[in-house]
């Protein structure tokens, strides 16, 4: 069974994944609201597979920070 969750971090709202593969084992998949419509666009497919959906959902939030803090600052007006 797939995890997922919502996560708000500096202006950005994502929704992170722990997606069951066809193996049975888990990949981190990370996607976010983009403005102005909050169409739902995919940031992340990550190729590392992990044993179990939470262990993957982690792993996506994660990237999901990792990614707004490479951003921080674009000229979005949040930082």
């Amino acid at each position: 069974m797939d995890e997922m969750e919502t996560l708000d971090y500096q202006g950005w709202q994502f929704l992170c994944s722990g997606e069951q593969l066809p193996s049975g084992l888990f990949q981190a998949v990370v996607r976010y609201k983009a403005p102005p419509s909050d169409q739902v666009r995919t940031l992340v497919l990550d190729p590392a597979k992990h044993e179990v959906a939470k262990q993957a959902l982690e792993h996506a939030k994660e990237l999901a920070m990792k990614w707004a803090q490479e951003r921080s600052g674009d000229g979005r007006g949040d930082a």
